[in-house]
């Protein structure tokens, strides 16, 4: 049986200097529980001495949670990220030119014979989000309520997140294939 929420966590950006989140869990169910640390916004899974998932050293891991996002009955890892690139190496047909913008994303993982497998992966947000919970809203099963900030132009195709700019909280629910908007 899933756990509907195990752990949710909100980084507040240090600079990327000395910021630590660790949490452990049973994703996979087999009675080993597993360590996820974010460090310096990089996530790694380890059980016992054995690194699971590290991830890509491109990217800048904000938020993670875990929690059954995807309503099947199994806890996930959820997290926000930043990174370059819409699609990743395959794009869809209208896509001609290299994506190269830098934005926040979602991606959902699920953890399956000893490794992360990717369960769903979102392309650029139209808003970054701040921070995020999974959780049971309405009596109809997890969600994901998520605070949604604006972007502020770097440079080029760089974003970062407004600190300034209005937050707004907004209700995703899984809907087969990705989340639909519930309610804001």
């Amino acid at each position: 049986m899933a756990v509907l929420l195990t752990v949710s966590v909100t980084l507040k950006d240090t600079g990327g200097i000395g910021s630590r989140t660790r949490a452990v869990s049973d994703l996979d169910g087999d009675g080993m529980t597993e360590e996820y640390t974010l460090v310096d916004h990089h996530l790694t899974v380890r059980e016992g001495e054995k690194y699971l998932w590290r991830s890509p050293s491109d990217w800048r891991i904000d938020n993670f949670a875990l929690g059954d996002v995807d309503n099947d009955g199994t806890v996930n890892l959820v997290l926000t990220l930043w990174k370059t690139g819409s699609f990743g190496s395959i794009k869809p047909f209208w896509q001609t030119a290299e994506d190269t913008s830098y934005k926040n994303h979602l991606f959902v993982y699920r953890l399956q014979n000893k490794a992360m497998k990717q369960v769903w992966c979102s392309s650029d947000l139209d808003r970054p989000i701040v921070s995020f919970t999974i959780r049971d809203v309405d009596g109809d099963g997890p969600s994901l309520v998520v605070e949604e900030g604006k972007y502020r132009k770097m440079s080029g195709e760089s974003y970062a997140l407004d600190t300034k700019a209005p937050v707004r909280t907004t209700v995703w629910r899984w809907d087969e294939w990705g989340f639909r908007l519930v309610t804001y």
